[in-house]
């Protein structure tokens, strides 16, 4: 086996002069990183110095050329980075086309460094200009999209391509990730520089078996030195120098701090520790509205270890006591609470992927005594949390980089005006309900105007669960039959969410002439706009029988029938609907007020969008912010009096 690994630059990798082109094979996926995919590597661009490592590529050589390669592993961040390329170009644009403030006219200067940028943003994604032809050539259907996008460097502008996954990231990178981060010329330049620094480990085989090979080895079990190994040194360093102590007695205060997130059988989870020290440098010890990050964070902690240590403070010991309350975040379903509603809120704000909220989240668990937060006050904070955070998946704003730092402010507001009590609940639940871009009217537009499950499995799920057990109508469990919504089987979810107007290509043709009746050909283009719409999602524990079955079938369900498998409908198994006449909440709404689901006998686009407005307006009014009521009002206890389901607890 011959393996040749290089770091490469994207600069490198995507060079303004050469003829070095990247090809994914037939083999390999479509482009699907979601937006949350995305914005990690935003950031962690942003954040990080430049250089930063991105991760490895790998590849083999196109059939006998040595300058195309085929893309075997990491055409994902590959794809990801071009389009970022593409947003820098179009931003670029934007501020060439922006007049001087003062005088009206141009800024020669800064014109001609745009002019320049642009150049050679051009050369890094075409191999050629004259015939377009794409540096990172894509599968189809993404190699449409993508080359419509790149039309944009000749002056065309893209249509009828955004119900597409890559153009839909594409334009989540250039209207959310890029519209408020780079306010001059200079920041976008800056951003450019640092784009072309980071850095990937190139690696190249002869043919595809050896790929794979390289492949398994990538994705190995083997684990490497992390900051957890590096930091426990650190700590038996400072406890030997400064407070006298042996390595064994740190040691056991360092095993102390694992277990509490370590399994019943002894097993540290990794993540959750790394978690744990970037929150707590963030909430305790960090002053700026810059988070901490993986790559910086040894070096800031070197200091601070150091300087707590030099004071005579047993900083280990600190971070052990803090510890416990971090594994009530990260771990609820472990955690030892007498307030079981606190708990309850805590494993919803997991559900929802809340990882930004969790430095405000930590700062007030580990003081509330001194903040005077009791149960009734956490809850809700704990509400106002979970109301924003279900409100910001749907809409995809703020920024998660942004979200982190608004939860520092409030910190540093907390304490500089020394809030407490009520203070601290209207301070923070004043300030997320007020923001406009969660308002009602932005997560109805943003529900009614694009996909949900394809944004945010996650959050989908979540919304399909707590619609059900908080919509009013009957309840399908009770004490006989206790609700499993949340429950999982061998790791597989018992509820899984249903699309019934099914995902995918190749639509049988009673879907396509149930969607587009006049044109079945045109049947692919309105799924693509409408199938991840929350009015088209329902809950049910058979989604593999149901799959592209009709919404309703001839010769349809006859009373009696044990079992019938023909529609969706009227699926049934051992005399009980099992399909979409199952009697959930969520079902009721298939259909028009008063019009019975055995009538209805087609699902088309208008559905799906009435339906979703439906579900919009009850998801504003369930997710709601508390009432926060002026000093000497008791808002706490005026918002805990109407929460009276205990299922929404």
């Amino acid at each position: 086996m011959q393996i040749m690994a290089e770091t490469k630059s994207l600069e490198e990798l995507m060079p303004m002069r050469g003829n070095n082109a990247y090809i994914i094979p037939e083999y390999q996926r479509y482009y699907s990183w979601g937006e949350e995919q995305i914005e990690q590597l935003f950031n962690d661009i942003q954040q990080e110095d430049p250089g930063y490592y991105v991760g490895n590529l790998l590849v083999t050589n196109h059939r006998d050329s040595e300058s195309t390669v085929d893309v075997i592993d990491g055409q994902q961040r590959l794809i990801t980075l071009s389009l970022f390329l593409l947003a820098v170009w179009e931003h670029a644009t934007k501020f060439m086309d922006e007049p001087q403030k003062d005088s009206g006219k141009y800024i020669s200067e800064e014109q001609e460094e745009l002019i320049g940028l642009r150049r050679d943003i051009k050369r890094q994604l075409l191999l050629e200009e004259k015939s377009r032809m794409p540096r990172l050539q894509l599968l189809e259907p993404d190699s449409n999209g993508y080359q419509a996008l790149l039309g944009v460097v000749f002056g065309e502008r893209p249509v009828k391509i955004w119900h597409r996954t890559l153009p839909k990231r594409y334009k989540y990178i250039s209207q959310k990730l890029f519209a408020d981060e780079f306010r001059t010329p200079e920041e976008l330049q800056s951003f450019y520089n640092k784009l072309n620094s980071i850095i990937t480990l190139r690696v190249k085989v002869t043919g595809l078996e050896d790929a794979l090979t390289v492949f398994s080895s990538f994705n190995s079990k083997g684990k490497p030195l992390t900051l957890l190994d590096l930091l426990k040194v650190e700590f038996i360093r400072a406890g030997n120098e400064y407070l006298h102590q042996d390595s064994d007695e740190v040691l056991r205060s360092w095993d102390r701090l694992m277990s509490e997130f370590s399994d019943q059988q002894g097993n540290t989870n990794d993540a959750a520790v790394t978690q744990f020290l970037l929150n707590n440098y963030d909430a305790f010890e960090n002053d700026s509205r810059s988070s901490v990050t993986k790559g910086k964070a040894l070096r800031y902690y070197q200091r601070l270890i150091d300087g707590k240590y030099k004071k005579g403070e047993d900083y280990l010991r600190t971070m052990v006591r803090r510890a416990q309350t971090f594994a009530q975040i990260v771990m609820p379903e472990r955690a030892a609470s007498e307030h079981r509603e606190i708990t309850e809120r805590l494993s919803k704000l997991g559900k929802l992927e809340s990882t930004q909220l969790y430095p405000l989240l930590f700062f007030l668990l580990e003081n509330r005594s001194w903040l005077d937060l009791d149960a009734k006050r956490l809850s809700t904070l704990l509400d106002a949390m979970v109301a924003f955070y279900v409100r910001r998946n749907i809409t995809l704003v703020p920024k998660s980089s942004n979200i982190r730092a608004m939860m520092l402010d409030y910190i540093r507001e907390i304490q500089s005006k020394k809030l407490k009590g009520d203070d601290v609940v209207r301070c923070i639940v004043g300030k997320l309900g007020a923001l406009p871009q969660i308002n009602d009217d932005a997560v109805r537009s943003a529900l009614l105007e694009s996909g949900m499950y394809d944004k945010n499995k996650n959050t989908t799920r979540f919304l399909l669960i707590e619609l059900e057990r908080r919509l009013p109508g009957s309840d399908l469990f009770n004490k006989a039959t206790p609700d499993n919504l949340d429950e999982y089987d061998n790791k597989t979810p018992r509820w899984t969410i249903e699309h019934i107007l099914p995902e995918g290509a190749n639509l049988p043709e009673w879907w396509k002439e149930a969607i587009s009746p006049d044109d079945p050909s045109n049947a692919g283009e309105i799924q693509e706009q409408v199938v991840h719409m929350l009015g088209n999602l329902t809950l049910t524990p058979y989604n593999s029988n149901l799959k592209q079955l009709p919404f309703a079938a001839d010769p349809p369900y006859q009373e009696g029938e044990a079992n019938y498998v023909r529609s969706k409908r009227d699926y049934r198994r051992d005399g009980q609907f099992v399909g979409l006449r199952e009697n959930l909440k969520l079902n009721s709404s298939l259909t028009e007020p008063r019009q019975p689901i055995d009538e209805k006998r087609d699902w088309t686009a208008a559905d799906i969008k009435r339906r979703t407005a439906e579900l919009a307006d009850a998801i504003v009014e369930l997710f709601d912010f508390p009432e926060v009521e002026a000093p000497g009002d008791s808002a706490v206890e005026s918002h805990l009096s109407k929460v009276t389901d205990p299922k929404a607890s």
